[in-house]
């Protein structure tokens, strides 16, 4: 079988680079071919919309992508350039393998709700659960009211069959040296 694996918002690469490398692992102990894409507005962040997507934190052009580094340290990830809210629509059209990992790094609520069309697709194209990690929901002025935290409440809200949650308690399941680590409490489901 074969398995999707995404970053929505790359910029400099590590989390990309980071997953190609989780992607080969995964293949060599499961036998499952991963396929690893990242989505990226390729110039940095767009204009804010408005409170909801912390405009006090991000500005336009924040986390520029240099696009010929990036690829040159790339040896299997696809790059999807462009913004979210047409680039996922032309990603489902495509019919990728199912989705089994999302990484949301976009910072904004606005790009975040456009990514979660992916979540929307139909069910040959998804896992029946999908871990999800969640970049910007902890510490500084984020809340229920504004940026990831808001989409997946919003998501949550407007879907009767499928939801976003925490997984809770995760750190009590994790080896020593990673239990307090702060990305236990940004894994969903």
């Amino acid at each position: 079988g074969r398995i999707s694996v995404i970053e929505f918002g790359v910029a400099g690469g590590n989390g990309l680079l980071a997953l190609e490398r989780i992607a080969d692992r995964v293949e060599e102990i499961s036998g499952v071919a991963v396929d690893v894409y990242g989505f990226d507005s390729g110039s940095g962040l767009p204009k804010p919309l408005d409170y909801r997507d912390c405009p006090n934190l991000f500005s336009p052009g924040h986390f520029p992508m240099d696009e010929e580094k990036l690829r040159k340290r790339l040896h299997r990830a696809r790059l999807i350039l462009g913004l979210v809210e047409d680039t996922v629509s032309e990603f489902i059209a495509s019919r990728p393998s199912p989705v089994a990992f999302i990484s949301f790094d976009l910072d904004y609520y606005s790009s975040t709700m456009q990514a979660f069309k992916l979540l929307e697709a139909e069910q040959t194209l998804l896992l029946p659960r999908i871990y999800c990690y969640f970049d910007d929901i902890m510490g500084f002025t984020y809340s229920e009211y504004n940026g990831e935290r808001l989409a997946i409440a919003e998501f949550n809200t407007s879907h009767s069959s499928r939801k976003i949650s925490p997984i809770y308690g995760l750190k009590y399941f994790l080896p020593a040296a990673h239990s307090q680590a702060d990305w236990s409490e940004m894994l969903y489901i």
